[in-house]
């Protein structure tokens, strides 16, 4: 009925190009709702009735092609903050983020020809029962005794419900190799776009309004203004999502490259990207982005020890790690990478260990944690007085563990170990060159996201979240790819 209903308005709206009773009620409530707009917010009417619709030509693409529609998602994703710092006005970018992927699933939703019966292995999976269970697990949080804002609990529900969505939208989707392959493709160029972004910064400076940006705040200033340079963010988030991000696709891009077997053309492309990332990772001065791209290639050379060019890896990158850490260099950049092993030197590092062991008996003494949305600023905002209310984690562990307790602590390492071990799984289940080296590249890159959750809340940004999640999903559809292709059969690499 909800199909049958989308289509007759789509025909009475499109396939009549608005000539209907549907079509100009349609442009008249648009001409009210304008007029209201002028009347009620004057100058910022223009940009908000701009904005407005832009959304609703976006939103109709979600619903008649949510195939492209993923991609326009995932490309605004990328400039989430970006207007703001332009503008000097905080805007609902993010729920207007939601609400496009949202409408990238109701488009599939309403687009697809017929339920399929062959994904019995992906709700079987592990990805997808960890997934779930905690999931589970933040719905059953909404009855903990120790916090008292529903609208804090709310708004982890929402997002835990957006990160599935997401991961099953992904999987529905990006149902073909070929789809795939340009999935890989898309990300490594936004990637690339955002690194050079970043050397722009480094090597030409900021423009004016992010210069603005990074100054208006006192607090934002000490923050990003480090060992005598400014910290760079590119048109993400922050610096240290910058840098995470960046990290992340840095070690998924040289899997490829050190995988890929067809066009040395394509290869050296690979390498010179990745290179060029790991630069622009350096510049936002995030050391946790050091220390998981380094975890990333140890999780990659113990993945591939028996390959040949993996000790030729090993010896070059061991031997310019040491290098750099000893290279007799006075430069701000090298010196904020050296620091990030400092190890219990680190004044910082010792901070946040001081603020661990300070906390554990609250933990220990609290199974279900002190309820969603309780500690750092978010406590402050939705439970002012809690104990926890102020804290800062500093880590996405700790923050699970403080506001889910012990028992959602486990869950959630049960949900990243199942992550992990199907990766690697699946990897040496598989059969086909390409396809190995794809879920190689997926699991390494899923690694570093986990890796960087000692010390940052490295999941649940965006646009991070566009590539975490359908990895997982992605995965799971190469493996169903790969005992689809007969075992005489071999997929060349030079087409990707």
């Amino acid at each position: 009925m909800l199909k049958n209903a989308y289509q007759h308005i789509s025909y009475q709206l499109f396939g009549k190009k608005m000539k209907s009773p549907a079509g100009i009620a349609v442009f008249l409530v648009i001409a009210l709702v304008f007029s209201y707009f002028v009347l009620k917010f004057g100058f910022v009417a223009g940009p908000l009735m701009i904005g407005i619709v832009l959304g609703m030509i976006l939103f109709t693409i979600c619903l008649t092609t949510p195939y492209t529609a993923f991609y326009i998602t995932i490309f605004c994703s990328c400039f989430t903050f970006f207007p703001a710092r332009v503008t000097g006005v905080d805007l609902p970018i993010s729920t207007c983020m939601e609400l496009l992927i949202y409408g990238v699933y109701l488009g599939w939703l309403l687009n697809r020809k017929k339920l399929r019966t062959n994904d019995v292995l992906f709700y079987k999976s592990p990805s997808t029962i960890g997934l779930f269970i905690f999931l589970l697990l933040i719905i059953v949080e909404v009855f903990n005794p120790n916090y008292s804002s529903f609208a804090g609990w709310f708004l982890y529900l929402r997002k835990y419900i957006l990160f599935v969505v997401i991961y099953f939208t992904s999987y529905k989707l990006l149902d073909s190799l070929d789809r795939i392959r340009f999935f890989i493709k898309f990300w490594v160029g936004m990637a690339f776009v955002a690194a050079l972004y970043t050397c722009k910064q480094q090597w030409l400076g900021f423009f004016g309004f992010e210069d603005r940006w990074v100054k208006s705040d006192p607090a934002t200033a000490v923050l990003y203004f480090q060992g005598g340079t400014w910290r760079k963010f590119s048109f993400l988030a922050g610096a240290a999502e910058a840098g995470i991000l960046l990290a992340v696709m840095a070690v998924f891009t040289f899997v490829l490259a050190l995988g890929h077997k067809g066009s040395r053309k394509k290869r050296r492309t690979l390498y010179f990207f990745g290179v060029v990332m790991v630069l622009a990772m350096s510049y936002t001065g995030t050391r946790t982005a050091n220390i998981i791209m380094l975890g990333g290639f140890v999780f990659y050379i113990l993945m591939t020890l028996n390959q040949k060019g993996t000790l030729y890896f090993a010896v070059i990158s061991v031997t310019l790690f040491l290098g750099l850490l000893a290279a007799p260099i006075d430069n701000p950049t090298l010196h904020r990478f050296r620091t990030s092993f400092n190890g219990t030197k680190d004044e910082s590092l010792a901070i946040r260990d001081v603020n661990r062991k300070s906390i554990q008996p609250y933990i220990h003494a609290h199974p279900m944690g002190g309820g969603l949305a309780t500690s750092a600023e978010e406590g402050t905002y939705y439970n002012p007085g809690h104990p926890l209310a102020g804290f800062p984690p500093d880590s996405g562990f700790l923050k699970t563990a403080l506001e889910t307790g012990w028992v959602g602590y486990a869950i959630a390492m049960f949900y990243y170990f199942c992550l992990l071990a199907q990766g690697i799984h699946y990897y040496f289940s598989s059969q086909d060159r390409e396809v190995r080296l794809y879920i190689l590249a997926f699991t390494c890159s899923q690694i570093v996201v986990i890796l960087g959750l000692y010390t940052q809340s490295a999941i649940g940004q965006l646009p991070d979240i566009l590539f975490f999640f359908p990895s997982g999903a992605i995965i799971i559809r190469l493996l169903q790819i790969d005992r689809s292709i007969p075992s005489n059969e071999s997929i060349n690499l030079s087409t990707t």
